[in-house]
């Protein structure tokens, strides 16, 4: 099974679609914030496609919520944006909202950067972002309740 992860698009709807047209056989997509109306557009036109989306700092006037759970393969996935949990100042607020829900991974954006390091058993990991100058976004890939992660650049 294979999962998308982006974030931080901005406004770069071409990235958006760029990406996801390499990757027809996604189960499903997270998007971790900033760029709430991009992905509303890519809904319209992959009606199919499952997607888990929180809001972020830019996403101004949004209902959509600020963090969530989702399983798949036996993975339990913690996902947010993660202005709210420090995390440009370090990960540990994130470790420990992951960790104290169960989770195996914590997703996140708003750094911009990429990262992927697993803590005591929680998989951190960050796809980067889909804007300029480099875009990157997160590929994950669940086999028998494993999974492995990876960095694309469009």
């Amino acid at each position: 099974m294979k999962l998308l992860v982006f974030s931080d698009t901005h406004g770069h709807t071409g990235h958006l679609r760029a990406a996801l047209q390499r990757h027809p056989d996604a189960a499903a997509l997270f998007f971790l914030g900033d760029g709430l109306r991009d992905i509303e557009e890519l809904e319209d036109t992959h009606p199919a496609l499952r997607v888990y989306a929180v809001r972020g700092n830019c996403d101004y006037a949004s209902f959509a919520p600020q963090d969530g759970l989702a399983a798949f393969d036996n993975v339990l996935f913690y996902y947010t944006h993660g202005h709210l949990l420090g995390v440009k100042a370090g990960y540990e607020q994130l470790y420990f909202a992951a960790k104290s829900r169960g989770a195996d991974v914590a997703l996140f954006g708003h750094t911009h950067r990429a990262f992927c390091e697993e803590w005591d058993g929680v998989t951190l990991f960050n796809p980067g972002t889909l804007s300029y100058p480099d875009a990157s976004y997160g590929v994950i890939e669940l086999a028998n309740g494993k999974p492995t992660f990876r960095i694309e650049h469009l």
